[in-house]
């Protein structure tokens, strides 16, 4: 008898989706194409079923949402994505309380990157049936983030937290928001040290350390790690800050005899001997022989303006070079910490899709280091007519007024650009009389 003649008394109607599903399962192993066409039958079947049939379907209920679940999850796996929606659907319709069946659609439509309220709305049903849905938690974190809603994505990470064991994978997802979230690095410092991972542990203590300028925090690190090149140029650049050059040096020296090539051995070296024109014999006398930044290196010159200046005009032409920097700007989220490399990147004219992806003010910014005021001013004021809540372009708005001679406006608009969350420690040296 064809599947899809005449089907007989309902008694067997349960029993030829069950076959189907067999059939579909089999031939996903081996023939992709037959079984999706194998397990659509399912979803017809159970659409067009006649009054006997939904009798069945109804008396076999749990079975069939069995059935239309794994076979969902078949047509998905092999991408017939949209079809595979309409199973999950007919779970929803059959048992609206169903959390796999509204988690599903979720997923599906974010894979997809379509139908995103949607999708939001699926994911929090999914939660509001199940509060301890972690996945869909975190999918629902992946969304914000990609919007660049960066509290609700760590909102809904922070609470995924709590219903899983896999923190760390969380961890980094929040950290990808904002690389500087303090807590988020101080539970990975403790799942770390915890499971005596000293290598991980040391370079978070050096993340830690760099975002509140702490001493104590490299020590930790160095306890770990003695020998760790980048903890030991952290404390000796946070000496030589604090005046304490006779302290600093030995631990120059002590980079100078693991690392005798490190090419910030001449910065660190100058800013003992207070060199003003540094960054111009760096440049001039490195020569051929320096070798292009790890990634690791990279991501501590996006802290370091003038580190980074050096490795643009050295590697800024280099394919790795600039496919590293994406890696490492798209992975830290919109951080307004790195504004001022991002000014050092758009003066080499380097044109990053992350860079233009996490600060649409590049325009403006470009055409304010670029020396045209008038373009930049009038990016900025139709900025803030759309977003009045937006720091860098009162941020701008100041350093271009102040520039023009208007104090006053430029004093105010810095205070609109603090008070809206612009670090107050990347400020312009130019600024500092305005600042209170």
């Amino acid at each position: 008898m064809p599947l899809l003649g005449r089907r007989g008394p309902s008694a067997t109607f349960i029993p030829m989706l069950k076959d189907l599903l067999e059939q579909g399962r089999n031939e996903a192993k081996t023939n992709p194409g037959n079984a999706k066409i194998t397990l659509r039958k399912i979803h017809r079947l159970i659409s067009d079923a006649d009054q006997s049939e939904k009798m069945a379907i109804e008396e076999n209920k749990d079975d069939v949402i069995r059935i239309l679940l794994e076979a969902g999850q078949l047509l998905f796996e092999l991408s017939d994505k949209d079809k595979s929606i309409d199973y999950f659907e007919k779970v929803k319709e059959l048992d609206p309380k169903n959390v796999n069946a509204w988690y599903e659609v979720g997923r599906i439509l974010v894979s997809q990157n379509i139908q995103i309220p949607y999708a939001i709305v699926n994911l929090k049903k999914a939660i509001e049936l199940d509060p301890k849905n972690y996945k869909a938690m975190i999918l629902l974190g992946d969304l914000h983030r990609i919007r660049h809603e960066d509290s609700e994505a760590i909102k809904w990470y922070r609470e995924a937290m709590k219903y899983t064991d896999n923190k760390i994978e969380i961890l980094d997802k929040i950290l990808s928001v904002n690389p500087n979230d303090l807590e988020a690095l101080e539970e990975k410092l403790r799942f770390y040290t915890a499971n005596g991972m000293k290598e991980e542990a040391a370079k978070i203590y050096l993340q830690l350390a760099l975002a509140k300028n702490s001493i104590d925090l490299v020590d930790e690190g160095l306890k770990l790690l003695p020998n760790d090149t980048n903890l030991l140029k952290a404390k000796a650049r946070m000496l030589i800050s604090q005046g304490k050059k006779s302290e600093a040096q030995q631990f120059v020296e002590k980079v100078e005899k693991l690392s005798p090539e490190d090419p910030e051995l001449i910065l660190l070296k100058a800013q003992m001997e207070e060199k003003p024109q540094v960054e111009e014999e760096l440049f001039g006398e490195m020569g051929e022989e320096e070798n292009e930044p790890e990634e690791s290196e990279l991501l501590i010159s996006l802290y370091d303006p003038i580190t980074l200046r050096r490795y643009l005009r050295k590697f800024g032409n280099s394919e790795t070079f600039k496919e590293k920097l994406e890696r490492l700007i798209s992975s830290s989220g919109r951080l307004l910490n790195l504004l001022p490399s991002i000014e050092e990147i758009l003066r080499f004219n380097l044109d990053l899709k992350s860079v233009r992806e996490l600060f649409p003010e590049v325009d403006g910014i470009k055409s304010y280091i670029l020396g045209d005021k008038d373009s930049s001013e009038k990016f900025f004021n139709n900025l803030v007519q759309k977003d009045q809540k937006n720091p860098v372009a009162w941020y701008y708005k100041a350093r271009i007024a102040y520039e023009k001679g208007n104090k006053n406006a430029a004093k105010n608009f810095l205070a609109f650009a603090l008070r809206l969350g612009y670090p107050r420690d990347i400020i312009d040296p130019s600024l500092s009389e305005l600042v209170s």
